[in-house]
């Protein structure tokens, strides 16, 4: 199966960053390089001598035998490396004078790098490390001036020449380290020079007090092997507690650093970028539970942080479920047929099933299992069992910050609602008693035909209040789930005839309505279609000013669909699904043209979801507005109309103003 890499963050930074860790090696090695030759011009010119090659060549054996015995103690992503080869330093003073020492040690020293299989920068890295150190502590030991072993003095100078040596090597280290990680140097030194030290100091008078036995018998030196492997073993033990003391340093300090409430995505980034530190590893992925209930993860890497790809997040979640807490290779995520991102291995760990919630943690590394694996994965369990607290706590904030900002804005719509419905009460209320109150007034002085127009502008403006109550009951009752349906057949000719007889007055006679062919019932609630597209139309009559209004009720894919459209200004996309909301009005100025109080969508959709259908809004062909009522065929008959083509229902006005009355003649048939 192809293995699919993914890069890391918003920009691919990361090659950039490389290239300018190498270049500042790059010249670290060159100044290394150039230390080694000056120092070992220096000797040279003093006198010393390279030495007996047989000497050097059993010397570098044993600089890669001590070397091959190591202790590590990480720091991020990388690892500081502590050997005993203090102890061979400290004899080829001696045997092979300064220059024979650099050589021995930098021959072992490479052995060790082609054993361990090690990267390129890295190898010339220790290469010249290693020379450069090796090279300037012998040359401080000639320069002590006690060269003969005989002489108890130069047993100091030659401890002396090793723990500048040790001080060479750990401070380069140290630099390199603190370049890779972008850190800084003094942070890298505190946390290795201790133990740096320790193993100097262990290690270094052993190298003369083994040569000084074998001076006086070749055999003697045996008896110090378990003296030696007692100081090998306690100095690996003391730096594997220095490391394992340093792993709860940073768990410690990763759990304060995301103590602090904050939002999820934000968390689940931090917690991310924490893991890949406690892992020492090049990338992280962080997952869990968002406030949807669906699993989400971020990923970090050396070039930035981002979402992690679904897919991924399954897989890591679906491993940690199947495998558990533990190092896998990553080639199980590409069995899965999930990307994956450069590293050797992967660090998995999930919260256990008491935590505060869900979690699940990944972390690839570079470099191949060794003793430190399970270490590294108790740290990062246990960091796991933290950051679901963490993880809980954001999800359960940023629920309390989307729900008050739901209620700020449900106050907001309320005051908006408040003060619409007043206005749109007072309005029919005001025209109706001015009517009444004009009659009173006036009684025997006004003619019929003026009583007869104040009488319906009466009863035109009680009809709109009752309308306007109807619609706040209505929706009342539909948010409490207490609307009754009654579904029948229900003739889609006659209905849209009622509705352009309802809205006639509104509209001034610019809506039509077209029934398409096979469509002559519907099984439905006709009060409740009804009013849904009484709205439609009577929404499009006040913000459409002009154009025609069209009514197209047609049938396919097992839906029915009615479309009511208009020629208006039309919606910006962003607010259209923002117009169905309880109380929204987009012009929400006092000054605004048209009144309402921002129900009549949102009821129109309530109504069609009680139909079981749904309610849609696009852009109408020419421009202009679509609604579109989508209801379910169910047992809708569909009988042909007699001539197979739609029939146009048209209501033209010029009738009385209480309403227009449906004559003969006026429905046709029209292809």
């Amino acid at each position: 199966m192809e293995r699919r890499r993914l890069g890391v963050g918003p920009e691919a930074t990361g090659p950039r960053v490389l290239r300018g860790v190498q270049s500042r090696i790059g010249f670290l090695v060159t100044g290394e390089l150039l230390v080694a030759a000056v120092f070992a011009r220096l000797t040279l010119t003093a006198g010393s001598t390279l030495g007996d090659s047989r000497a050097i060549v059993v010397l570098a054996a044993a600089f890669a035998a001590g070397g091959l015995f190591t202790m590590r103690l990480e720091f991020r992503r990388h690892q500081c490396t502590f050997t005993l080869i203090e102890a061979v330093l400290s004899v080829a003073f001696f045997v092979v004078g300064p220059v024979g020492a650099a050589i021995a040690a930098t021959v072992g020293e490479g052995v060790v790098l082609a054993a361990q299989r090690v990267s390129p920068l890295k190898a010339v890295f220790n290469l010249s490390n290693r020379l450069a150190a090796a090279t300037v502590a012998a040359v401080a030991f000639q320069a002590l001036g006690h060269t003969d072993f005989s002489d108890p003095l130069s047993w100091a100078a030659a401890i002396a020449g090793v723990l500048c040596f040790s001080l060479i090597d750990v401070a380069a280290t140290a630099t390199v380290l603190a370049i890779a990680e972008r850190a800084a140097l003094h942070e890298v030194l505190v946390r290795s020079v201790p133990t740096a030290a320790l193993v100097t100091v262990a290690a270094a008078p052993l190298g003369p007090i083994s040569y000084r036995l074998f001076l006086q018998n070749p055999f003697l030196p045996v008896l110090l092997i378990p003296l030696v492997a007692a100081v090998a073993l306690n100095s690996r033990h003391a730096a594997a507690q220095r490391d394992e003391h340093l792993r709860f340093e940073r768990l410690y300090e990763a759990s304060a650093r995301t103590a602090h409430l904050a939002g999820f995505y934000e968390a689940m980034g931090l917690l991310a970028s924490e893991a890949r530190s406690l892992g020492t590893g090049v990338a992280a992925v962080c997952c869990s539970i968002d406030t949807s209930g669906t699993w989400v993860g971020s990923l970090v890497g050396d070039s930035g942080a981002g979402a992690a790809p679904e897919e991924l997040v399954g897989a890591l979640v679906h491993i940690a479920g199947r495998s558990g807490n533990a190092e896998l290779p990553v080639e199980e995520l590409t069995e899965l047929g999930s990307p994956t991102l450069d590293g050797q291995t992967l660090l998995l760990a999930s919260a256990p099933p008491d935590a505060a919630g869900p979690l699940v943690v990944a972390v690839w590394r570079a470099g191949q299992s060794d003793e430190s694996t399970s270490a590294r994965v108790e740290t990062l369990v246990a960091f796991a069992n933290h950051a679901s607290l963490t993880s809980a706590n954001a999800r359960l904030y940023e629920e309390r910050e989307m729900a008050l900002a739901h209620q700020v804005d449900l106050n907001r719509q309320k005051g908006d609602f408040v003060a619409a419905v007043s206005h749109e009460l007072r309005t029919p209320l005001a025209v109706m008693l001015g009517a009444m109150g004009t009659m009173v007034r006036l009684e025997g002085r006004i003619d019929a035909e003026k009583r007869r127009r104040l009488m319906e502008t009466a009863v035109d403006q009680g009809g709109r209040l009752q309308r306007l109550i109807d619609e706040l009951l209505t929706v009342a009752a539909a948010e409490h789930e207490t609307v009754s349906v009654a579904c029948r057949p229900v003739s889609v000719e006659q209905m849209l005839e009622q509705v352009l007889r309802d809205t006639a007055r509104l509209t001034e006679g610019r809506a039509s309505a077209y029934v398409g062919v096979g469509i002559d019932t519907v099984v439905t609630d006709p009060v409740k279609l009804q009013q849904i597209l009484s709205n439609l139309v009577e929404n499009a009559g006040k913000y459409a000013p002009s154009g025609s209004i069209e009514v197209h009720a047609s049938r396919g894919d097992g839906e029915i669909r009615f479309t009511v459209d208009d020629h208006g200004p039309g919606i910006a996309v962003e607010d259209r699904e923002r117009v169905f909301q309880r109380f929204v009005q987009l012009d929400q100025s006092s000054t605004r043209r048209r009144g309402g109080t921002g129900l009549g969508l949102y009821l129109c959709r309530q109504l069609a979801g009680l139909l079981g259908g749904r309610l849609t809004l696009d852009e109408a062909p020419g421009g202009g507005c679509r609604f579109t009522v989508w209801l379910p065929e169910g047992d809708a008959a569909s009988e042909p109309l007699d001539d197979g083509l739609p029939v146009r229902v048209r209501v033209r006005s010029g009738g009385p103003p209480g309403g227009v009355r449906v004559r003969p003649g006026m429905v046709r048939a029209e292809t």
